[in-house]
C-alpha cells in the first residue's frame, strides 16, 4: 500500500514536473526564446504629441496590456520627412527612461539602402533594442526588391552588427489573404537571407486572417524558423483609392477572439499587432480618446476610441505568453459598433461611398461578455429596449441598433453590476464613416474590498 501510495504522488506530481520542464527549455537560450507580442507602430504619427512624456505614456499603456515591444515603421529616414529620426530617438529615450525593458525594433518601409543601414546601426547597440539569438532583429513591410544581403547586411557586418530578420515579404503572385504555399515559396526563394516571416494580416475576414496565420506557422515551424504572426482588430480601407474603400466585418469581439484563439492553438513564436497607430487605416487599438488631437488630418472622419478591442485582448496575449487560460475573476462587457447605418447616404456626393463590403455587414452592435455568473443583458439602442439571458463565461451578442444614445446594462438578480454608454449612432451623415467605436465597462473583483464597489467604465 505504501509503494502505491508513492507511485501515485509521483504520477500526481508529473504534470508540474512536465509544465516546469517546458518553462526552463522556454528560458535556457535566453529570455528572448518566449513568446513575445508587439505592436506595429506607425511612427508617421504621434498618438500624443512628439514629446518624450507623450511616448512614455504609450510604451506604458502597451506594457499594461502584456505588450512587450514596438516594431517601428519606418517610411522614410533621410530627406525631407527628418521628423522620423527626431521621433524614432525620442521612443529609444522614452523606452530607456522607463527602465521597463519595452522593446523596440525596426520595421522597414522604404527602399534607400544606405538609409536602412544607418538606421540599424545607429541603434543596434541601444539598450531596448530587441535582439534575439544575440542578433538585432529587423522586419519589413514589404521591400521583396531592396538588395538586403549586399546592400544592407553586408555592410552592417562590417561594422559589427548582426541581424535576425523576420520580415513581411509579399509573396509571387502578391496575395493579400497568403495560404501554407506561399509560406513556402518565400522561404524557398529567400532561404539563405530570412531567419523568419512575419504575416502582415489586416485587409481579410477574421476567419480568413487566422487560416493565414495558421498556415505561416505551420510553414514556419517546419522549417524551423521564427514565426511571426499578426492579429488585426477590424479593416476599413478608407484612405484608399486604387482598389476601393474596401470594409471587412469582424463582429468586434468575434473577430478578435476567433484570430486570438487560433493565434494559441497553432503556436507561433511571436505575435505582431497590426496596428498599434495607423489611425488612416481602422486597425489602431491604442487606446486614444482622439487621434485627430494632434494631426489635424485626421478629425475627418473622426476617429473613433478603439480601447474595447486592447482591454479584450488582454485576457489573450496573456493566455499566449503563459500557456495559461486567465480566470474570469470579475464580470467584463466590452462594445463595439458604427455610428451610422450601412445604407446612410451623404449628400451631394461630397464623400466617397464604401466600394464594397466583405461578409455578413448588419446594422448591429457587438457586445462581447465575460461572466463570473450567469445575469440578463439589457441593450437600450436609440430608446428601444430589449433583454436577453446571458451565460456564465465568455459569449458573443448582436443587436440590431437604433440612431440615438447607446446604453448596455448587466443585471444579476435585478442589480445593476455593469454599465456603459457609447457614442451616438447618427441619423444622417456628412463624411462616411466606418471605423468602429469600441469600449469596455467592468465591474469589481468579489471579495476584493481593495477594490470600491460599483461600475467600472472605460470609454475614452
Amino acid at each position: 500500500m505504501t509503494n502505491h501510495r508513492k507511485v501515485s504522488r509521483r504520477l500526481a506530481l508529473l504534470p508540474l514536473l512536465v509544465a516546469g520542464f517546458l518553462l526552463f527549455s522556454q528560458f535556457a537560450n535566453g529570455a528572448d526564446s518566449a513568446h513575445r507580442v508587439f505592436a506595429h507602430y506607425m511612427v508617421a504619427f504621434a498618438t500624443y504629441g512628439e514629446s518624450l512624456a507623450g511616448y512614455q505614456r504609450e510604451i506604458r499603456e502597451a506594457q499594461a496590456a502584456g505588450i512587450d515591444g514596438f516594431a517601428l515603421n519606418v517610411g522614410a529616414w533621410s530627406g525631407p520627412d527628418w521628423y522620423y529620426k527626431t521621433r524614432v530617438r525620442t521612443i529609444y529615450d522614452a523606452a530607456e527612461s522607463l527602465g521597463s525593458g519595452f522593446k523596440l525594433f525596426f520595421s522597414v518601409e522604404l527602399t534607400n539602402t544606405t538609409d536602412i543601414v544607418e538606421m540599424v546601426a545607429t541603434y543596434a547597440n541601444r539598450t531596448n533594442t530587441f535582439r534575439h539569438a544575440g542578433k538585432v532583429v529587423l522586419s519589413t513591410y514589404g521591400q521583396n526588391q531592396v538588395d538586403w544581403q549586399n546592400g544592407v547586411f553586408a555592410p552592417l557586418e562590417q561594422s559589427g552588427v548582426s541581424v535576425f530578420f523576420v520580415p513581411f515579404f509579399w509573396p509571387q503572385p502578391v496575395a493579400e489573404i497568403p495560404r501554407y504555399s506561399d509560406a513556402i515559396n518565400l522561404l524557398n526563394t529567400y532561404s539563405n537571407l530570412v531567419d523568419g516571416l512575419f504575416l502582415f494580416g489586416a485587409a481579410g475576414l477574421p476567419s480568413q486572417l487566422a487560416t493565414a496565420n495558421a498556415d505561416y506557422t505551420r510553414a514556419l515551424k517546419e522549417r524551423n524558423r521564427i514565426s511571426m504572426a499578426s492579429w488585426t482588430p477590424h479593416y476599413w480601407g478608407m484612405t484608399q483609392t486604387t482598389i476601393g474603400r474596401r470594409y471587412f466585418e469582424s463582429h468586434g469581439g468575434e473577430g478578435t477572439v476567433l484570430q486570438w484563439e487560433s493565434i494559441i492553438q497553432s503556436q507561433p513564436d511571436w505575435v505582431e499587432i497590426v496596428t498599434w497607430n495607423d489611425f488612416n487605416e481602422s486597425t489602431y487599438v491604442a487606446p486614444v480618446a482622439d487621434p485627430g488631437v494632434h494631426s489635424a488630418h485626421l478629425r475627418t472622419p473622426r476617429r473613433y476610441p478603439h480601447a474595447g478591442y486592447l482591454e479584450l485582448s488582454k485576457r489573450y496575449i496573456q493566455w499566449f505568453k503563459s500557456g495559461q487560460e486567465p480566470p474570469v475573476d470579475r464580470d467584463l462587457m466590452f462594445y463595439f459598433y458604427r455610428t451610422h447605418r450601412k445604407e446612410a447616404i451623404v449628400p451631394g456626393n461630397a464623400d466617397a461611398p464604401v466600394s464594397w463590403f466583405i461578409g455578413d455587414v448588419r446594422d448591429q452592435l457587438h457586445v462581447t461578455l465575460l461572466l463570473t455568473e450567469a445575469a440578463e443583458l439589457e441593450t437600450t439602442s436609440g430608446g428601444v429596449a430589449s433583454t436577453n439571458a446571458v451565460p456564465k463565461g465568455l459569449s458573443h451578442h448582436r443587436v440590431d441598433f437604433v440612431p440615438g444614445p447607446q446604453k448596455l446594462t448587466l443585471r444579476r438578480n435585478g442589480v445593476s453590476v455593469v454599465a456603459a454608454e457609447g457614442p451616438e449612432i447618427l441619423p444622417a451623415i456628412e463624411r462616411y464613416n466606418f471605423i468602429p467605436t469600441s469600449g469596455y465597462a467592468y465591474g469589481p473583483i468579489p471579495g476584493n474590498l481593495s477594490v470600491p464597489a460599483g461600475v467600472r467604465v472605460r470609454n475614452p
